[in-house]
C-alpha cells in the first residue's frame, strides 16, 4: 500500500506544471528593462522579418453601390524577439506566455485600402504569445472594410476579386520585411455567406521602394438563384405576357390598359435593378441592356396597339388600300371572291369579244378586276387590324426569343470562364508567389540568424491552434 502511495506522489510531482508565481516571475523578468519602441533585433541595421498569414472567418458584406468589401478575418503575425528568450527549466517548465500587446514591441499594421478611416489592426486588449525560443505570435481578429472595384457586367452571374492590402506603418523596407508562409488564405473557421461564394484566394508580396506590403486576394462569386427567381425570370415572363395583348379581343376595351400595365411593371424592375448598381457608366451591366430592350419592346407594343385600335375603328366607307387588302387576305387566309373574276369575263362574252378577251388575258390586263374596290370589297378595316395583330405578335415573339437567347448565351459563356478559372487555380502545396520559399519561412530565417534560440521545433499549425483556443476562450468587451 505504501508503495502505491509513493508511486502516486511521484506521478503527481511529474505532471505538476508551472504555478501562478512562476508565470508572474517570468513576465517580470521578461519586461524588466524592455523597451517596446526599439525593434527586436540586436543589429539595428538588419530588418525584422515578419511572417503574415490570414484566416478568413466570413464574408460580411459586399456593397456594389458603395464599392465596399467587408470580411471577418484573423491576421497571424509572427516574428522573433531576441529579448523574449528564457530557459523553461528555471520557471518550472513554462515554455510559453502571453503579454498584452501594449507592453511589447509589435508591428503597427494598417489596411492601406481601408474603406473608412485608417487605423492599426487589433486592439490594446489583445495579447502576444511568446515562446521560450523568442518566437512571437500575434493574432489580430477584426472586421476589415476595404474598397473594391466591382465589375457588374455579368450581373447576377458576376465574380469579383477584392484585395486587402497591409503595410507596416512608419517602417522602411530595410527595417521591416514581410513574407508569407502560404500562397492562399486559410479558411479553417470559415462560415459560408448566403449571397457570395469564395472560389479562390491568393497572397502576394508586391515590391515597393517605400515600404513593405502584403496583399491578400479573395475572389468571390455571386450566388445567382435569388436574382434569377426574383428579377430575371419575372422579366422574361413579363415579356411573353406583353405579347398576349395582340391575342386579347379588341372589343374587350382592355388592350391599352393591359399594355401600359406591363410597361410600368418592367419600368419598376428597371428601377429596382438600378438601385443595386453603382452609379457608373463603365462598365454597364448586361441585365440593364436586357431590361432596356424589354422596355423598348413594351413601348413598341403600346404604340402598335394604339395604331391598331385606330385602324379597327376606321369607318367602313373608307376603302382599304390594295396593298393592305392583299396582305390581309394572305395572313387571314381569305379566298378571292369568284364573282369579282367572273363578271368582266361574262361581259366580254356578251359582246362577242372572245378574241379581244383572249388578247387582254395574254397581255395581263387589269380588266379581269374591275377596280381596287372589287379586290377589297370583302376586306374591311377590321380584317386589316387582325392582320396587324398576327404580324406584330410573330415579330414581337421573335424579338423576345432572340434577345433572351443572346442574354442567356453571354451569361453562360461567363459561367464557363469562371469554371475554367476555378479549375486552373494554384494548388495549395505550391510556394508563395513573390516569396521564393514556402512553409515555415519565419522559423527557417530565424534559425539562420539565431540558432542558439531554438531548443525545440514549433509548428505553425500548433501555434495557430493554441492562439485560436485562447481567443475563443476569451470574451473581450
Amino acid at each position: 500500500m505504501w508503495f502505491k502511495v509513493l508511486v502516486l506522489f511521484y506521478i503527481t510531482l511529474a505532471v505538476c506544471g508551472q504555478t501562478m508565481n512562476d508565470s508572474g516571475k517570468l513576465m517580470e523578468d521578461l519586461l524588466n528593462g524592455y523597451n517596446k519602441y526599439v525593434r527586436p533585433v540586436s543589429d539595428q541595421s538588419e530588418p525584422v522579418n515578419l511572417n503574415i498569414s490570414m484566416d478568413l472567418v466570413a464574408v460580411h458584406e459586399v456593397d456594389e453601390v458603395l464599392a465596399k468589401f467587408s470580411i471577418v478575418a484573423l491576421i497571424y503575425i509572427t516574428w522573433v524577439d531576441i529579448r523574449m528568450t528564457w530557459d523553461s527549466s528555471n520557471y518550472n517548465g513554462a515554455y510559453t506566455t502571453t503579454i498584452p500587446v501594449s507592453n511589447v514591441w509589435a508591428p503597427q499594421m494598417l489596411v492601406a485600402n481601408s474603406f473608412r478611416k485608417i487605423e492599426p489592426i487589433g486592439g490594446d486588449w489583445m495579447t502576444v504569445r511568446y515562446y521560450d525560443s523568442g518566437i512571437a505570435v500575434y493574432a489580430a481578429g477584426d472586421v476589415f472594410e476595404t474598397t473594391c472595384a466591382v465589375d457588374l457586367t455579368f450581373y447576377p452571374f458576376d465574380t469579383q476579386t477584392c484585395k486587402i492590402l497591409l503595410v507596416p506603418w512608419g517602417s522602411l523596407p530595410n527595417e521591416v520585411t514581410i513574407q508569407s508562409s502560404s500562397d492562399y488564405v486559410s479558411k479553417t473557421y470559415f462560415s459560408a455567406n448566403g449571397e457570395w461564394e469564395v472560389i479562390s484566394t491568393s497572397v502576394d508580396t508586391p515590391y515597393s521602394s517605400s515600404f513593405s506590403l502584403i496583399q491578400f486576394n479573395i475572389k468571390i462569386k455571386r450566388r445567382p438563384t435569388f436574382f434569377l427567381i426574383n428579377v430575371v425570370i419575372p422579366i422574361i415572363f413579363m415579356g411573353f405576357l406583353n405579347i398576349l395583348v395582340f391575342i386579347l379581343p379588341t372589343e374587350s376595351g382592355e388592350r391599352i390598359s393591359f399594355a401600359i400595365t406591363v410597361l410600368l411593371a418592367i419600368t419598376v424592375f428597371l428601377t429596382l435593378v438600378g438601385d443595386n448598381m453603382p452609379k457608373t457608366s463603365e462598365p454597364m451591366a448586361m441585365i440593364c441592356y436586357f431590361l432596356l430592350e424589354n422596355l423598348s419592346l413594351s413601348t413598341f407594343i403600346c404604340l402598335i396597339t394604339i395604331l391598331n385600335l385606330w385602324l379597327y375603328h376606321k369607318p367602313e366607307s373608307m376603302p382599304v388600300p390594295r396593298l393592305f387588302a392583299v396582305i390581309a387576305r394572305k395572313l387571314n387566309c381569305m379566298s378571292v371572291p369568284i364573282r369579282n373574276a367572273v363578271h368582266p369575263i361574262s361581259q366580254e362574252f356578251r359582246n362577242g369579244g372572245i378574241k379581244e378577251m383572249s388578247s387582254k388575258l395574254s397581255k395581263g390586263s387589269d380588266q379581269i378586276w374591275s377596280s381596287n374596290e372589287e379586290l377589297s370589297i370583302d376586306v374591311s378595316w377590321k380584317d386589316v387590324s387582325k392582320m396587324v395583330d398576327k404580324a406584330m405578335c410573330i415579330l414581337s415573339f421573335l424579338w423576345l426569343i432572340i434577345s433572351s437567347t443572346m442574354f442567356i448565351v453571354m451569361l453562360s459563356n461567363n459561367q464557363e470562364i469562371n469554371v475554367r478559372c476555378r479549375e486552373g487555380q494554384v494548388s495549395r502545396g505550391q510556394p508563395a508567389r513573390g516569396n521564393g520559399t514556402g512553409g515555415k519561412i519565419i522559423y527557417q530565417s530565424a534559425k539562420t540568424y539565431y540558432p542558439s534560440l531554438y531548443t525545440k521545433e514549433i509548428e505553425v499549425d500548433k501555434v495557430r491552434a493554441s492562439v485560436m483556443n485562447e481567443i475563443q476562450g476569451k470574451n473581450p468587451s
